[in-house]
């Protein structure tokens, strides 16, 4: 069965997906037609379509998956990825403020329902953000503020910046201790 390279956006793997359907009479025109597409990731055998223009859909959300999320995290991750691949950046950069909130409530035990503010002054100091990274994590929920509260739609950009010191805070409090094996226990 012919294969096509793509990055599902069901699973979000790079995959050579089978070809269930579409593939021409002659393989040097298949960039030229549309292909039905199955994820080749077994945990996943989800369909996409790869048009004649190239575009593969649905498509992986932007940025990267994080690993050692908590499963409410991780939907919340993958939710403003999406809506930041789909163009909806205001509405990226309002998910990802409110994995501010996810994160306060899951590391440093704050209640819900406070203002944002409170979670970032919560996880500064139950020491999850540094002195260093405090006006950086608060960039993000200020960037939350604007698209929450102001008329202005967010750009590509904004979300962009929104997504990325995000990902690297998720990073930084999920993926990397989840990485290190605990310690032993002492004899």
């Amino acid at each position: 069965m012919p294969t096509w390279p793509i990055t599902c956006g069901h699973c979000g793997r790079a995959v050579s997906a089978d070809v269930v359907s579409g593939w021409p009479s002659n393989p040097n025109a298949a960039s030229m037609v549309t292909l039905w597409l199955r994820c080749s990731n077994a945990a996943c055998s989800e369909g996409s379509v790869k048009t004649s223009s190239g575009a593969v859909y649905p498509s992986a959300p932007a940025g990267r998956n994080v690993r050692g999320l908590p499963p409410d995290v991780e939907q919340a991750w993958r939710e403003g990825r999406t809506a930041h691949n789909v163009a909806a950046y205001t509405a990226a950069e309002m998910v990802f403020r409110k994995i501010l909130m996810h994160v306060a409530v899951d590391k440093a035990g704050s209640d819900p329902g406070k203002h944002f503010i409170e979670y970032v002054n919560e996880l500064e100091s139950e020491g999850y953000i540094t002195k260093g990274l405090r006006d950086v994590v608060d960039r993000l929920r200020q960037r939350g503020n604007v698209a929450n509260h102001e008329l202005p739609a967010s750009s590509e950009d904004d979300s962009l910046l929104t997504m990325t010191i995000t990902e690297h805070l998720l990073e930084g409090l999920y993926e990397l201790p989840a990485m290190v094996a605990p310690p032993s226990p002492a004899p």
